[in-house]
């Protein structure tokens, strides 16, 4: 069975460190460094406008969330940051929101022969 967590920021924690964090907590963590840069590219396109956040994580998958209101991020760049994940979803929330989830599976170990 696959243990999922939950994750909230702690205060005043931004996307970029908030991710940083989550991700220290893996026992898998370079599959999930990816997200780390994603997190950027999106703060970098939120340019300061404020947005919720909240993350989940098994051993199989990470999936990172982010709500914001305002002007949609550029359709290129999400398209971008699906061709360097597993999954992404960019989709309207509501009358000014906009929700994203981008979920990083992590690969299972293979064993190989010498």
């Amino acid at each position: 069975m696959m243990e999922e967590k939950n994750y909230q920021p702690e205060n005043y924690e931004n996307l970029k460190s908030f991710v940083k964090h989550v991700i220290a907590e893996q026992p898998d963590q370079e599959p999930l460094r990816i997200i780390e840069q994603l997190a950027e590219i999106t703060m970098n396109e939120l340019k300061d406008r404020p947005c919720q956040f909240s993350a989940t994580a098994s051993t199989k998958q990470m999936t990172l969330t982010v709500s914001h209101s305002g002007r949609a991020i550029d359709e290129h760049m999400v398209r971008v940051m699906g061709d360097h994940t597993d999954h992404i979803d960019y989709r309207p929330d509501g009358d000014d929101g906009w929700l994203l989830t981008i979920r990083r599976d992590i690969p299972p170990l293979f064993v190989t022969r010498r």
